[in-house]
């Protein structure tokens, strides 16, 4: 693996940043291979497979190339073990800034002991180490990107105490950050908004994913221009609204956040990464696909489309049950009557559009759901959905096995398998979800006026494993 890294970094190839970082021994900087800085011997020059490795070792982030700031360090751990992979994602959302390591532990369902084994085997850094380096990473975003006071970008980030703070951030990134923030600071708006990049990789169609979202555009909770998406939301610590453009040249989306309380910000932040799937590595689905003969015709530029990830699991999850067997057309009509009837406004400052938000499961029990236009039936399933999720009898995170969510969901009366397959695969972001008995991808796959079976269609989707989801959007380009 150093081979093909050492010819990546020589040759400063960008399609690897983030897959792997690299230390210079001589000066104690670590760099992404694309950075601009002369060849270091490679005698001087040691591998990392993670931004915490070579924080860990002490190494500090080189100040031309940017790592901390220009690359999105989680990658997944594809060669370590599922617990890992599930603990290291929980904890780059934030998990471990509101709960221990022993509840960290008991959500997936192994001691706090085995959990930091299973770290040092397969990272080399412990868990808490590993949350300790996120909240200092994320810290230096916001002190570039956003206009908050460093007091609040400290507890926004997860740290407990402003010293905490500042002596964790001095010891990572070696300065203090009221001088990170003297550094980079730009005079703002008095608006109150934050903007962060996100940062992504090119090829990236913008315009692809958001034409797929537009058309599912929910009237009065999400809003589109011709160049830009915003939405409400609220989370466990705050409500607020913000809206996502293009900045091609700086190869990022321009996020901005407008809200009562900035400790949502890393939420919001990995949240909207999702809904526009910015830290999926496409080389093996697009390489697996480009060779399909019918896939390949769904494909643009030898690029499969993005899979957008709702941004909301539970309101995704209501207007898959509204969208059963009627067009997307008409289930996007549906889903807006609902949020109107829950009747839950947003704040007047909000922009025009943004008046209302979705409502949460004990909320939309307590609405009255009747004279919009949907069955007594499907009234029926969505509050008995509403009711599994608040008795977490089904859960709504991708950290669980899809068989398990397929058992869990399924159970419920008028749930059935494309239901379950259309939430695990735009809800929840399971890229081996596989909605066989979709229309569109049964129209897809007709030949000659003859639509195959849904027997057939899933015997065809074995060979598309593990990124059946991927398959399905490119059908539906077809």
């Amino acid at each position: 693996m150093d081979k093909a890294f050492s010819i990546a970094r020589i040759k400063k190839d960008k399609n690897f940043d983030g897959t792997f970082f690299f230390g210079v021994k001589t000066t104690g900087i670590f760099c992404r291979p694309s950075c601009p800085s002369p060849i270091a011997k490679e005698e001087n020059v040691i591998y990392f497979n993670t931004m915490f490795e070579a924080l860990e070792q002490g190494f500090r982030p080189c100040f031309r190339c940017r790592p901390d700031i220009s690359t999105e360090y989680y990658n997944g751990n594809p060669d370590g073990t599922y617990v890992v992979n599930t603990a290291l994602k929980m904890i780059c959302d934030g998990y471990l800034n509101y709960h221990s390591i022993r509840e960290l532990s008991k959500e997936l369902l192994v001691s706090d002991r085995y959990l930091r084994k299973l770290f040092i085997d397969n990272l080399g850094v412990p868990p808490v180490k590993i949350a300790k380096y996120h909240k200092a990473l994320f810290a230096k975003k916001l002190l570039i990107f956003s206009d908050q006071s460093v007091t609040d970008i400290a507890f926004a980030s997860g740290f407990g105490s402003i010293r905490q703070f500042n002596d964790v951030f001095k010891a990572v990134f070696g300065k203090p950050p009221t001088m990170v923030r003297k550094e980079s600071f730009n005079e703002k708006s008095a608006s109150g908004n934050t903007t962060l990049l996100l940062r992504y990789k090119k090829p990236f169609d913008f315009r692809q994913t958001f034409s797929f979202m537009k058309q599912r555009a929910m009237e009065g909770v999400e809003v589109f221009t011709e160049n830009s998406y915003g939405r409400t939301f609220r989370t466990d610590h705050a409500k607020g609204f913000f809206t996502v453009t293009d900045s091609p040249e700086q190869s990022a989306l321009e996020l901005r956040i407008g809200c009562d309380d900035i400790k949502c910000y890393m939420d919001i932040y990995n949240r909207v990464r999702k809904v526009f799937d910015l830290d999926t590595d496409f080389r093996l689905i697009n390489e697996k696909f480009a060779k399909h003969e019918l896939l390949s015709k769904g494909m643009k530029n030898g690029h499969v489309p993005r899979l957008p990830v709702a941004f909301d699991p539970f309101e995704f999850l209501v207007r898959a049950i509204l969208g059963q067997q009627i067009s997307v057309k008409a289930a996007t009509t549906l889903a807006a009557r609902l949020v109107k009837k829950a009747a839950i406004k947003s704040d007047k400052s909000f922009p025009h559009g943004l008046d209302y938000f979705f409502p949460n499961p004990s909320e939309l029990l307590n609405s009255e759901l009747d004279g919009f236009g949907v069955s007594k039936i499907r009234q029926a399933t969505i509050k008995a959905a509403a009711h599994a999720i608040l008795d977490k009898e089904v859960r709504l995170t991708a950290n669980q096995s899809f068989d398990q969510f397929h058992k869990d969901f399924s159970a419920l009366k008028g749930i059935g398998d494309w239901t379950v397959n259309y939430v695990a695969m735009r809800g929840l972001g399971m890229p081996d979800s596989f909605p066989a008995s979709d229309l569109g991808v049964a129209r897809a796959l007709a030949k000659d006026g003859s639509t195959p079976s849904e027997k057939d269609i899933r015997k065809m989707a074995e060979h598309w494993r593990p990124y059946r989801a991927y398959a399905t959007l490119c059908l539906w380009n077809l």
